[in-house]
């Protein structure tokens, strides 16, 4: 399974004073998930040994002409379901993270 071989820790950004709009999204259950490298973000270390990571990857969507990139759950992604943003972004203080700005994290699905 390569795509479990290489992954960047990063963690989850929330406004404190309104807390978690993800309706019960991934980022109302852990405080970091693992970037996995895809063609949009194809550079990312090793991940280490014992964890049991949950899996992000970097979506592009061109909207207006300009490159808009948000970040899903693997899980959501493979599952069908319409995911949107609820109001988190991740980031981190590591230099391999390939942008200097958090993305949007896109974990909220409304039943």
């Amino acid at each position: 399974m390569e795509r479990l071989e290489r992954g960047l820790r990063v963690g989850i950004l929330e406004n404190k004073s309104i807390g978690n709009c993800s309706n019960n999204g991934i980022s109302s259950q852990v405080a970091s998930l693992i970037l996995i490298p895809n063609d949009v973000c194809p550079e990312v270390p090793e991940i280490s040994e014992g964890e049991k990571p949950i899996l992000v990857e970097i979506e592009k969507r061109v909207i207006g002409g300009k490159d808009y990139f948000t970040a899903v759950p693997c899980d959501l992604k493979d599952s069908g379901k319409w995911y949107m943003f609820g109001g988190t972004y991740i980031t981190t203080s590591d230099s391999r993270f390939p942008f200097n700005h958090p993305i949007p994290l896109h974990d909220r699905v409304e039943y």
